[in-house]
């Protein structure tokens, strides 16, 4: 347990750093700059998530729970750089965000969500055979589908809420996601060999 604690942290950090450059750029640019985030998840080997769900053994799924509270604390201390970025760009393409996960029904961001646990599993999947290019497009492809992600997700609602917004909403719209990216992470299990 104690060894993800602080790299559970710092890969919301990193996915956060991520969303802050995707808010501020927008567009398909903003996009593949935020494969960077996960790109460096990777490479320091920091425990995301969406990044392990589909691949911890049965008897270590446990570790999934605390390790997405550590990415959530790792999202919500890099949000806080949402406050002093002076771009108004941010909070035009956060607003665009927030309103897409309000007007979405729950069903809507579940199936939604799953298709982001299957990319974000196969991104992984490839990185850890040397090929980072599922990892360079996978994000591009969630983020412009408008694919819930649910690290990404909380970076957001935690701008939003150093914002001054702060609805239920977001909470149940948040679980959906998670519950959708741990049942698309696993969907791969059943189609690859190892």
């Amino acid at each position: 347990m104690r060894a993800i604690i602080k790299p559970g942290i710092f890969a919301g950090l990193l996915i956060g750093i991520g969303g802050l450059t995707y808010l501020n750029v927008g567009g398909v640019a903003g996009a593949v700059l935020f494969a960077f985030g996960l790109l460096c998840v990777v490479m320091c080997k920091a425990q995301l998530f969406t990044g392990k769900a589909g691949f911890l053994p049965l008897k270590e799924q446990w570790l999934l729970l605390p390790m997405l509270l550590l990415n959530a604390a790792g999202c919500f201390l890099s949000a806080i750089f949402t406050i002093y970025a002076q771009n108004p760009m941010l909070q035009t393409t956060l607003d665009k965000i927030m309103t897409s996960r309000h007007d979405a029904s729950l069903v809507n961001i579940l199936i939604s969500a799953i298709g982001t646990g299957v990319i974000m599993t196969l991104a992984v999947y490839g990185a850890q055979r040397k090929n980072y290019l599922p990892l360079l497009f996978g994000v591009p492809v969630f983020i412009m589908c408008g694919l819930p992600h649910c690290v990404a997700d909380i970076f957001y609602y935690a701008a939003a809420i150093y914002g001054g917004e702060c609805h239920l909403w977001m909470l149940t719209a948040w679980i959906m996601a998670v519950v959708g990216n741990y049942i698309g992470c696993n969907i791969p299990r059943f189609f690859i060999v190892r």
